[in-house]
């Protein structure tokens, strides 16, 4: 009996998540179709078709974003509509507690949080890329970020060097300032450049303005500034933590600590990607504590209400606690798994309190 009640529960929910992704899907389709066309229309490469293949690629990286709230939303309305419809109540008088009737959604959101880390972030971070790689060709350029800097090691000495901005897959820097010392990491020379281009082992600098304490400024047109550096490398620190896949962020990791640059963005982005089914239970649990009490009160307008703004509250805490944890002042790891942990507790302790007083 309590299988059946299970398998019914979980259908009713799993249909009204699917109808909320797919409302929102559509909604990000249509909103995006309308920027890329403000965007690129008077554009000499935009056509119509190139217009749609864009918005549909941008849909997975913000519905992806957006999916925490659909669990929210689908598990309120569902919870709210069971109890309208007095199923709840008769599930209740069966001997079914709570925890009984939930646990169908309760795995579903962690099915469907671990389906969201290791499937579709990836699936919508090559769509987002293969987007900006279309929106490069009709602009005619590829650039990566506002700006970073980054420690190299190189022949004779380490450099600590600034980029504007990355074209060409990481082999053309733009913008390029260089901070160049001595094997004893005694300052050398400083070496300014509008452009430079990678060679295997060095950055060709062109036309460099170059700085010393030894000598007067001087302008050099080939300069060679030794790197131990990979294109690959540069290019990546070009990309923010939530534009890089679930399997992509150990090796960002990885080259972040190489330059010298700080990998707590990335361990964050990490764990919030694996601490997903947690979150995405946590939703479920906040929409219980505001949706089972209808048959009791009545305003399910209040209720959903009340819902929506506790997962916003939810959302933005984990935000600045990513925030707090990328810039180091809170370990990354801790800023990543506590809105979950936290939200858990609380949607726990308050129905336990709703329900058995």
């Amino acid at each position: 009996m309590r299988g059946v009640l299970h398998r019914y529960i979980a259908w009713r929910f799993a249909t009204t998540l699917v109808l909320m992704v797919a409302v929102g899907g559509l909604i990000i389709f249509l909103t995006d179709y309308v920027e890329v066309l403000r965007r690129f229309s008077d554009d000499q490469g935009y056509t119509s078709l190139i217009g749609l293949e864009l918005a549909l690629m941008h849909v997975p990286v913000l519905l992806d974003v957006a999916l925490p709230f659909a669990f929210l939303f689908a598990a309120i309305l569902t919870l709210l509509d069971l109890s309208r419809r007095l199923e709840l109540v008769v599930a209740r008088a069966s001997g079914v507690s709570v925890w009984g009737f939930l646990r169908a959604p309760f795995a579903i959101a962690i099915l469907v949080g671990a389906g969201a880390a290791v499937l579709l972030n990836p699936i919508a971070v090559a769509m987002k890329d293969g987007a900006e790689s279309i929106q490069a060709e009709i602009r005619g350029r590829t650039i990566w970020g506002e700006g970073h800097w980054f420690r190299q090691e190189g022949g004779g000495g380490a450099s600590i060097v600034h980029v504007a901005s990355v074209q060409n897959n990481g082999s053309t820097i733009l913008g390029v300032t260089a901070f160049v010392f001595d094997d004893a990491g005694k300052f050398l020379e400083k070496a300014q450049a509008a452009q430079g281009e990678y060679s295997p082992g060095k950055w060709v600098l062109t036309n460099a303005s170059i700085v010393s304490a030894d000598s007067p400024p001087r302008t050099i047109a080939r300069y060679e500034l030794p790197t131990s550096l990979t294109t690959g490398e540069i290019r990546r620190r070009f990309v923010e933590p939530e534009s890089i896949s679930i399997w992509s962020l150990p090796g960002f990791i990885a080259t972040a600590e190489r330059t010298g640059l700080n990998p707590d963005p990335f361990r964050v982005a990490l764990h919030a990607l694996i601490s997903r089914p947690p979150f995405f239970l946590a939703m479920v649990l906040i929409a219980a504590t505001v949706s089972l009490r209808l048959t009791r009160y009545g305003g399910m307008w209040r209720l959903i209400l009340t819902g929506a703004a506790i997962g916003f509250l939810l959302y933005a805490f984990r935000k600045v606690a990513s925030d707090l944890g990328g810039n180091g002042i809170i370990d990354p790891v801790l800023a990543a798994w506590l809105p979950p942990i936290v939200a858990l507790t609380l949607g726990a302790t308050a129905l336990l309190i709703q329900e058995d007083g």
